[in-house]
């Protein structure tokens, strides 16, 4: 089958070079060589030898199309083998009036080589120089007559004679404009532009400098003239770039005031010499995004900024891995057939009539891709996606030569994004207007941006850890509490150290009084009581390392514990379980051999921390300790049996004795227990100051996000902003529940915590620091703040309750001041629109179904159509659409027209029940072919197709003109 267009890509990036010259050029001919026919070889050497990739030049000369024929024939003949898409001739003219420097201001002609041939006859024989009362014309028998006469040789060789004529011909920008108006075809087939060189360009008129800074008060009728019939400019300066685009000293309104049209500017290597052939200065090329035709040269006059760039390296470069590059129907049937659809790099268009196949192809390509987001989205707009009785296969290739199949439905398979938004799914956003969805599907479009992504989850990670903090830390700290609880309780119970001391000091006395009459003499009873208190002390020696004994295992046992969950352990053989830094490293994709030493000096500390403990704890030797106790007390109890034969008889000071030794531990116990009391207390209040402290970093990480998003994502585009607070809804909020609102008035504190639904989060970490307790049904904050609460209420829900995070980011999205939320439908869902294509930062491309369904047209044409020209730049977008504007006011690069076989009486399809053909908005045909899809160029489908694609071409042609 004939190929529909030579640039299936649509419009691409490629070099153009406009401005060469070739050996015997009218003036300064300065290429290598002894004679005309040397000069040309080795000028064709230096082409053939050129590394740089040239896709369409412009042969330059003075007044003269002959060295373009010739440079053509060397072409045509095999001797030039470097292949040019496009060859271009450019005639360039000198007219009056004459610059500062008294030089005429050089214009060149660049005409559509499809007329080249008429060149001469409708526009070089047109044109008029007159000497001593005679008209010359700028034919080449014309200017050679000229020359001779000037220099009074009638006999003169005819080139020199030419190249005498061209050195004094000048021509008036009156008579020049004069020959296009009368021939409209040739204007139409030409692009006139202005040298803006100093020396012999328009600038020259008046100084460079004078016109960019503004200190000429008025700009020169003729140069404003010249500047008005100009289509382009020559030049490769960046301020002269930005000046004619209306980015420099003057606005784009003043620009195209004085110009007449904001103008692209073009570049050539100018080359007069073989050292300068292909070799523009500092390597700056003059990119051109079109097809390598005239046509495809025009779009540069349309979109001056954004169709031409001069610079080194090719613009506009994206990741291989974020482009598609071809999409393939794998089909043996007459479904669709076996076919490739070649897709550019920035913006492809889908379009066709209804039932064509449009929309079918994106599904196929997102389906593809991401079937999981599509089955997501689908689901919501209850759609069940495409059926047909022929099955089929469908491929996306990507530019860096991975494939996705559909048919492949393993999801491990899947491994390139998508933003898909299918048909309708704006609509349904729209008709939700629900807040809680908008603020999640902004939080879901904000963390496409990889920048915003790695900070959010940064942040969420140490909000996560912050709440483990504070989770662990409040376990702690009702722990602290119920054992200071406990202990309170059992100091109730024991009683407290210093009246059990009173009572010693009683039982004492009684003692002493009750051994003037027991069995023991004085000495007796003296060894008696010492033997006692040793053997107390030893008692209370043994108890203690009891304790010690079993607190040193608790502290192994956790090391041990601690070692595990950090590090894992070999369970087996071939068995080992991870632990909680190998669960981290399985995170990363390939482990530095930094931190795989890490773990391993981490897991040789920790053995070693293990060990110096054991060395340690054998050093203590508690169970040689308790063995030597144990031994000692028996020896007093073998000392103490005399002495308790001789008081068994008296039983009275014997009970005081045994009652005396049990007090004693008694408050022995006591004192352990209110030192225990004490410390707890300090802990108690550390704890909650380390518990407030972290709901305090929590809190400010959450506010970081939040000004993270206003301050580096609050413009969006045109009058659209995005910002950013963070709420606590007061309902979130426990105490908000708890509390007993009927016996709060409406002056109470509590009111200002919680206000206009929402709950101030800086006076509740207030709260939290306070010693605050439940007492009565109460939540006793200060002695004049008390929050009644509801029947049962206990302090450890209370506080609980008040370290629940339930923050949320509640987004605000305007135009023109205008709430989303309460914008009409159509410019609520095109601002929604420019949500999902500005917010994200992702490179993956977008895919978008007929975004301007019950969207605002006007809205449309002010703010969407700019900011998919601004996106496309960032991100390859596939759209389908039926809106001119979304198509031609885009510029897009490359239009793929679908046609379904059957859908009307006068289309007629090739083979197959689905076709589709693409190219360039420059693409442009028309023939009588009986393939409806290959009648015509893109052009003309859009014109059919596209409601208003006529106007629509018109409009972008002129909306940088008042020409």
């Amino acid at each position: 089958m004939i190929s529909y267009t030579k640039y299936p890509r649509g419009s691409e990036w490629r070099i153009w070079d406009l401005h060469i010259h070739t050996p015997e050029t009218k003036k300064n001919d300065r290429f290598i060589g002894p004679n005309p026919e040397t000069r040309w070889e080795n000028y064709i050497q230096s082409i053939n030898e050129s590394a740089a990739e040239i896709a369409c030049i412009g042969i330059t000369d003075y007044f003269s199309i002959e060295n373009y024929f010739k440079f053509k024939a060397f072409v045509a003949s095999g001797k030039i083998l470097k292949k040019f898409e496009m060859i271009i001739p450019n005639i360039e003219l000198r007219i009056l009036p004459t610059t500062s420097t008294s030089t005429a201001i050089n214009i060149h002609c660049i005409f559509n080589p499809n007329i080249d041939h008429e060149i001469e006859n409708r526009f070089l024989a047109k044109l008029s120089f007159q000497h001593s009362g005679t008209n010359y014309s700028a034919a080449p028998l014309e200017l050679a007559r000229l020359g001779r006469v000037l220099k009074d040789d009638p006999n003169m060789e005819s080139s020199i004679a030419t190249k005498f004529g061209i050195e004094q011909y000048v021509i008036s920008y009156d008579h020049l404009r004069t020959i296009f108006e009368k021939d409209q075809n040739l204007r139409d087939n030409t692009i006139i532009v202005v040298s803006n060189k100093g020396n012999d360009g328009v600038s020259g008129i008046v100084k460079h400098e004078d016109f960019f800074t503004g200190n000429v008060s008025q700009l020169d009728a003729t140069r404003q003239s010249i500047y008005q019939f100009s289509d382009a400019i020559f030049s490769s300066n960046e301020n002269d770039r930005n000046y004619f685009i209306g980015k420099g000293a003057d606005k784009k309104e003043i620009v195209i005031k004085k110009c007449g049209t904001l103008m692209p500017c073009f570049h050539g290597c100018d080359a007069h010499s073989n050292d300068k052939i292909f070799n523009p200065e500092q390597n700056r090329f003059c990119w051109i995004k079109a097809d390598p035709t005239f046509e495809g040269l025009k779009q540069t006059l349309y979109e001056p900024e954004d169709r031409i760039r001069i610079q080194t390296l090719k613009p506009d470069i994206k990741n291989e891995r974020y482009v598609i590059s071809e999409l393939k129907f794998l089909d043996e049937h007459n479904l669709f057939g076996n076919r490739s659809i070649y897709l550019n790099e920035n913006l492809n268009s889908i379009i066709g009539g209804k039932s064509s196949g449009k929309s079918l192809l994106l599904y196929n390509t997102a389906e593809c891709i991401d079937p999981d987001q599509v089955g997501r989205a689908s689901k919501r707009l209850n759609f069940e996606g495409y059926k047909f009785e022929q099955s089929y296969d469908f491929e996306v290739v990507w530019k860096n030569g991975e494939i996705d199949r559909l048919n492949d439905r393993l999801l491990t398979n899947k491994n390139h994004g998508i933003t898909y938004i299918p048909q309708l799914y704006i609509n349904y956003l729209v008709e939700r207007n629900n807040k809680e969805e908008l603020n999640a599907l902004i939080r879901n479009i904000l963390v496409q941006d990889v920048i915003y992504k790695a900070f959010f989850e940064a942040t969420n990670d140490r909000i996560k850890r912050a709440t483990t903090d504070i989770e662990r830390t409040i376990n702690i700290y009702f722990q602290i509490r119920n054992k200071a609880l406990e202990i309170q309780t059992k100091i109730k119970e024991t009683g407290a150290s210093a009246t059990i001391l009173n009572g010693i000091n009683q039982i004492q006395k009684n003692i002493e009084d009750g051994q003037k009459t027991s069995n023991l003499n004085t000495l007796e009873f003296s060894a008696y009581t010492s033997l006692a208190k040793q053997k107390a002390e030893k008692e209370k020696q043994l108890a203690l390392v009891e304790q010690q004994e079993s607190i040193i295992n608790k502290i192994e046992a956790e090391l041990l514990a601690n070692m595990v969950n950090l590090l894992g352990k070999q369970e087996e053989e071939t068995t080992f379980m991870k632990g909680q830094i190998d669960r981290l490293l399985d995170e990363v994709t390939e482990i530095p051999v930094g931190l795989k030493k890490i773990k391993q000096r981490l897991m040789v500390d920790y053995k070693t921390l293990i060990k110096n403990f054991k060395e340690e704890v054998e050093k203590i030797n508690t169970a040689k300790q308790k063995s030597d106790l144990i031994l000692e007390i028996a020896a007093l109890n073998i000392s103490l049996g005399p002495y308790l034969g001789k008081i068994a008889g008296q039983e009275e000071l014997k009970k005081l004795t045994l009652q005396l030794q049990a007090e004693t531990k008694k408050k022995e116990f006591s004192e352990n227990l209110e030192k225990q009391l004490k410390e707890l207390s300090k802990d108690y209040e550390s704890t909650r100051a380390q518990l407030v402290r972290f709901l305090s970093e929590r809190f400010e990480e959450y506010k970081s996000l939040v000004s993270t998003i206003n301050s580096t994502k609050s413009e969006i585009g045109s009058e659209i902003k995005l910002s950013a607070e963070l709420i606590y809804k007061d309902q979130q909020q426990p105490l908000f529940d708890f509390a007993n609102k009927s016996a709060i008035s409406r002056d109470h504190f509590f009111n200002s915590l919680f206000k206009n639904g929402f709950l101030d989060y800086g006076e509740l970490l207030k709260i939290t620091a306070l010693p605050i307790r439940v007492v009565d049904d109460k939540l006793i904050i200060s002695s004049e703040i008390q929050i009644p609460l509801k029947l049962n209420i206990d302090f450890e829900s209370i506080l609980r309750g008040l370290i629940k995070d339930e923050f949320e980011i509640d987004y605000t999205v305007t135009y023109k001041l205008d709430n989303l939320l309460t914008m009409s439908p159509g410019k609520k869902g095109t601002v929604l629109l420019i949500l999902f294509l500005q917010i994200s930062s992702a490179e993956y491309p977008i895919l978008i179904d007929q975004p301007e369904d019950n969207l605002d047209n006007r809205t449309i044409y002010d703010l969407l159509c700019q900011m998919i020209k601004n996106k496309k730049k960032e991100r390859q977008i596939i759209i389908v659409s039926h809106n001119a504007n979304l198509v031609v006011a885009t510029d897009s690069e490359n239009i793929i027209i679908a046609n379904q076989a059957g859908q009307s009486n006068t289309v007629e399809t090739n083979q197959m029940r689905f076709e589709y053909v693409n190219g360039s908005l420059e693409h442009s045909f028309t023939n009588n072919g009986t393939n409806i899809l290959h009648r015509q160029g893109v052009k003309e489908h859009v014109t059919d197709i596209l409601e208003g694609g006529g106007e629509a071409f018109k409009q972008r042609e002129r909306k940088y003109a008042i020409k």
